[in-house]
């Protein structure tokens, strides 16, 4: 996916409006809760079916869960092996070389494998297709847009013919082979907050069939590493966010900043007398003209 591009020729300064609906421009901007908080009013319209088999019954938490992982995998390789692309080119390595949305893929299987932790049928149809269909209204306004800014850059990456979503088999060693220079800490900066929660939501899924199935004593002490699991999560995500904005402030207060100077000060100067009438000293040395002082919105 295009983030930014370096032609002048690629880049329009008043790109054309895009063809879709204000309600998909929208879910766009909130596409990464959406996910969440459609599969909290599902979840919790519905009761999951918990199984008396036990193996079946573990077998939908930790295949849901390994779905998930799978989903977050494709998100952390996406975002480290193009950690070095920043603003200034076209995201091609990695994922990008098998499919041109691995994000969003990666979005649809963590839903999946709540979903199937879940267990019940229900919740297919009600959460996983409107959400592949939204997910394809939104790729489509990205990719309107991508082009529309940048032009020939995106193009070239278009010709390439892959597929939103599947990916293709045939570029596995190019994808593998372009996975290094792997920048960890930018991947991680970018994900631990879908890390901790679908790691949180698969342990409270685990918890509320128990709870259905049995009674809340009896649910907390058979899921008591479940419950540190999101415990974890919760201090983790809520520590990381803090010190996130704590850093940005402090970025903030630390950048240099233009000294605040008394406007009438300003006046006079640029007219050459100070405040109080006397006649400004400060003239060019060479030809004796007054300096104005530069614009301070420049």
């Amino acid at each position: 996916m295009l983030i930014s591009g370096s032609d002048t020729d690629a880049k329009l300064i008043n790109p054309p409006s895009l063809p879709c609906g204000p309600a998909v421009l929208r879910a766009r901007r909130y596409r990464r809760w959406l996910p969440a908080g459609a599969a909290l009013i599902v979840f919790s319209g519905l009761e999951p079916l918990s199984p008396e088999d036990k193996f079946l019954d573990a077998l939908t938490i930790y295949g849901g869960g390994t779905l998930c992982m799978l989903g977050q995998w494709l998100r952390l390789w996406a975002w480290g092996c193009n950690a070095f692309v920043g603003k200034s080119g076209v995201r091609d390595r990695g994922p990008y070389a098998l499919m041109r949305h691995p994000l969003y893929a990666g979005n649809f299987l963590i839903l999946l494998g709540l979903t199937v932790a879940f267990n019940n049928h229900s919740a297919y149809p009600l959460l996983l297709v409107p959400f592949a269909y939204l997910y394809i209204l939104i790729s489509r306004a990205d990719e309107l847009r991508m082009k529309a800014r940048y032009g020939a850059g995106y193009e070239a990456y278009a010709r390439t013919n892959l597929s939103r979503f599947l990916p293709r088999v045939s570029n596995l060693s190019l994808a593998l082979g372009t996975t290094t220079p792997f920048n960890w800490v930018h991947a991680w900066r970018k994900e631990y907050n879908s890390c901790c929660a679908w790691l949180a939501g698969i342990g409270s899924l685990k918890i509320y069939r128990d709870v259905l199935a049995y009674d809340w004593q009896q649910a907390l002490h058979h899921n008591r590493g479940w419950l540190l699991v999101i415990g974890i999560c919760a201090a983790l995500a809520i520590g990381l966010n803090l010190a996130q904005r704590i850093g940005r402030y402090n970025s903030l207060a630390a950048a240099p900043t233009t000294p605040a100077i008394d406007q009438v000060f300003i006046d006079h100067f640029n007219r050459g007398s100070e405040p109080g009438g006397a006649t400004s000293a400060s003239h060019d040395i060479n030809d004796g003209r007054l300096q104005k002082l530069p614009d301070l919105d420049a």
